[in-house]
């Protein structure tokens, strides 16, 4: 009995040294093509082009024409947010943006900025705005706090001005591109977990995390440290979700220096 159990034990440790061991790999970098049809024989133009954000008049009215239609139904009596978006709050954000929402006074914000675009392997960087807002709008209710699906309003004013809400919301509808922005998650996900390479590799280079405790998901700094042997810096954020950098920017800025405080003295 007691040689099987230190036979076990010796092929645990094995086992644990295999996994473990901080062996540096590459993943060799390869070309793909995401565009239709065949990669073509030409040499693709990857130049980097600067660009400003425009919306056109035709743009807005369309716009308002296809929140004017929209028919909502009534949410189940005091569902919240437990079944996504409560409708009776989006008649608020319908009004607001149909009414008040300046998305020209935005895009001269967005426009202070240099913007840039190119073209990723075939891909140059639908119906309903309404269903479009209803969607994004909800991940920023649960998944900035998860207690906020008890809440009639989905506490996101608690943390967002409507008015950057909906110009978040505006930047992929006038550019059309919430379909194309979804394939991450099919190309990344889709496949079940673990399945890419890279995803099994370590990362070798100094690492900092900000641990934010209404993330969707909580990574004790072991597991951290498993993937990114060389963690410098694990920080225990005193507030802040999904979408940190949107909600706690200042918070987020100060740890990033920290890192990188740490990073210089080494």
């Amino acid at each position: 009995m007691w040689l099987e159990i230190l036979l076990a034990s010796v092929l645990g440790f094995v086992i644990y040294w295999f996994i473990s061991r901080d062996k540096e790999e590459t993943l060799p970098l390869e070309d793909g093509w995401w565009g239709p049809g065949t990669r073509p024989t030409a040499r693709e133009d990857e130049s980097i082009r600067p660009f400003k954000v425009e919306t056109s008049d035709e743009e807005i009215n369309d716009l308002h024409q296809r929140i004017d239609k929209f028919r909502l139904t009534p949410p189940l009596e005091d569902s919240h947010f437990h079944y996504g978006f409560n409708s009776n709050y989006l008649k608020k954000i319908i009004s607001y943006w149909r009414n008040e929402f300046d998305w020209k006074k935005q895009v001269d914000i967005l426009n202070r900025y240099p913007h840039f675009k190119t073209k990723i392997e075939g891909c140059a960087l639908n119906d309903s705005p309404v269903g479009l807002a209803a969607y994004i709008l909800e991940k920023f209710s649960t998944w900035t706090n998860s207690e906020f699906r008890y809440l009639e309003d989905g506490g996101l004013e608690r943390k967002y001005s409507l008015d950057d809400l909906l110009t978040n919301v505006m930047l992929y509808w006038t550019t059309g591109t919430i379909v194309s922005s979804q394939r991450y998650y099919k190309e990344n996900l889709g496949q079940g977990w673990m399945a890419h390479k890279h995803e099994r590799l370590k990362v070798h280079v100094p690492t900092g995390f900000a641990a934010f405790p209404c993330e969707l998901v909580h990574v004790p700094e072991k597991w951290v440290k498993f993937k990114y042997p060389k963690l410098i810096s694990y920080s225990y954020m005193a507030r802040g979700g999904h979408f940190a950098a949107f909600e706690e920017p200042e918070l987020l800025a100060q740890d990033i220096r920290k890192f990188m405080s740490v990073l210089e003295r080494q």
